[in-house]
């Protein structure tokens, strides 16, 4: 480009110094008379001209050049580029200053990946779920907490409506109201995710510019869950264990002052007293080492004895050991393993865990009902699953059946001797093999437990 105009600027000086040079030259014929003689001094003067004037412009253009070439790649984004300093002032001091600008925007360019890095990792790793959505509804950002909390992918929820992506009425009209009024709003609710209930804090905040309209909101959910177990359970802990004990012990005490009347004489009925107390104190001793053994896995001590273990033999052991118990109520269960079914894990608590769960299935089966263990490799996890046909769970019940003493039929939870605290074992040991549960089940019909197990642990 600038050669360009060099050429066209030597083309305008050539075109005026060859006018001068004819009235230079028709002078010196009138004066001289010679006309080779003043020609070949025009022409050589005239060409001489183009030589100098060519290598002096061409000093200048080069340079010039070279600084729209670093326009150029300043303009794309190549700020790293740079060009020689020459000795022309003028050039010299523009290419000095293009260079001093291209470090200049360099550090700044670099200043801000660092920022943008921090900033978004930051937002990625805070323990809440951050949301970003402009007035018009739509989610323009959410972190990998969000996503995690709620199972949901970036297609499912990028440029959406956030109507359409949460789905919980009360988190909806928290954040409608933020972006109505422009103003902070707080809120607390519960929300079922999974098998479980989550209390989520929803924080919603208009984003300004001084006492401009608000260009969008931001949204923090945080998951107080744990914080209100922990309230709960010191709450409800000293009550329940209470009620839990109150019936063995008050069986206990009853008995025993009738045992020791004096006037009882029947042998008959002081052998079934004796049978009365026996079971108590089984049911009082079973409750004392459910209590310690769930305080043990929620220890910070607790350690699984980590080794390869085939859960389709743990399921057959469980089963052997609970036989007689099923053969009671005229229950047939069915068995059965496909593929792969070796994971890591710890043998004795997967069979403690197994024994809860199929117990509870047996319990809560009707006489002569069915249940079904299933036991299914995949590549990289294997899924236990048992199905019967019992009273089933209402879905409003589910989220609380892991809950510590919570029972779906109460009085034949007590009946059959268990403390309720079985799920709650199986639940905390669950998440210490990096596990989940999935919970199906429709009311008169019966329920579906499945625990997926990773195969390998990290």
């Amino acid at each position: 480009m600038i050669h360009h105009i060099v050429f066209q600027f030597m083309a305008i000086l050539s075109g005026i110094l060859l006018v001068l040079l004819l009235g230079a030259g028709i002078v010196l014929f009138l004066f001289s008379g010679h006309l080779l003689l003043v020609s070949v001094v025009l022409i050589s003067t005239f060409l001489l001209f183009l030589f100098i004037g060519y290598f002096v412009i061409r000093n200048f253009a080069k340079p010039l050049d070279e600084s729209v070439r670093m326009i150029k790649q300043f303009t794309a984004g190549n700020f790293s580029t740079r060009t020689y300093i020459d000795k022309p002032k003028s050039t010299g001091q523009l290419n000095r200053h293009l260079n001093e600008l291209g470090e200049s925007l360099q550090k700044t360019v670099k200043l801000s990946q660092i920022q943008q890095d921090q900033l978004e990792t930051l937002i990625e790793n805070i323990d809440s779920s951050l949301l970003l959505i402009d007035m018009d509804g739509h989610l323009r950002l959410a972190n990998q907490t969000f996503q995690d909390m709620f199972h949901i992918k970036k297609g499912d929820w990028f440029h959406k409506n956030y109507q359409y992506v949460l789905h919980d009425e009360e988190v909806r009209n928290t954040i409608h109201e933020s972006i109505v009024n422009e103003t902070i709003v707080r809120q607390s609710v519960i929300l079922p995710l999974g098998i479980e209930r989550r209390y989520i804090d929803i924080y919603c905040a208009p984003i300004k510019h001084g006492s401009s309209h608000a260009k969008g909101i931001v949204v923090v959910l945080r998951d107080i869950t744990e914080l209100k177990k922990l309230e709960k359970v010191r709450k409800e802990f000293v009550a329940n264990v209470s009620h839990e004990l109150k019936t063995p012990v008050t069986s206990l005490k009853g008995f025993a002052e009738t045992l020791l009347d004096e006037e009882m004489k029947d042998e008959n009925i002081r052998k079934k007293f004796m049978t009365i107390i026996l079971r108590e104190s089984e049911r009082l001793e079973a409750l004392i080492y459910d209590l310690l053994e769930l305080s043990k896995i929620e220890s910070d001590t607790f350690q699984l004895n980590w080794q390869e273990v085939d859960l389709s033999k743990i399921v057959d052991e469980t089963l052997e050991l609970l036989q007689e118990e099923a053969k009671e109520k005229s229950i047939d269960i069915q068995s059965g393993a496909k593929g792969h079914t070796v994971i890591e894990g710890d043998p004795f608590r997967l069979k403690q865990m197994f024994i809860n769960v199929i117990t509870n299935a047996i319990v809560y089966s009707p006489e002569k009902g069915f249940i079904h263990v299933h036991v299914e490799g995949f590549p990289r996890t294997v899924e236990f699953i048992v199905k019967d046909n019992g009273i089933g769970i209402s879905l409003d019940e589910i989220p609380r059946i892991f809950e510590r003493f919570y029972r779906v039929d109460k009085a034949r939870g007590r009946n059959s001797g268990g403390t309720g605290l079985g799920l709650a074992i199986v639940k905390h040991l669950t998440e210490a093999h990096n596990g989940r549960i999935d919970v199906r089940s429709e009311i008169g019909k019966g329920t579906t437990f499945k625990i997926i197990f990773p195969r390998s642990q990290e």
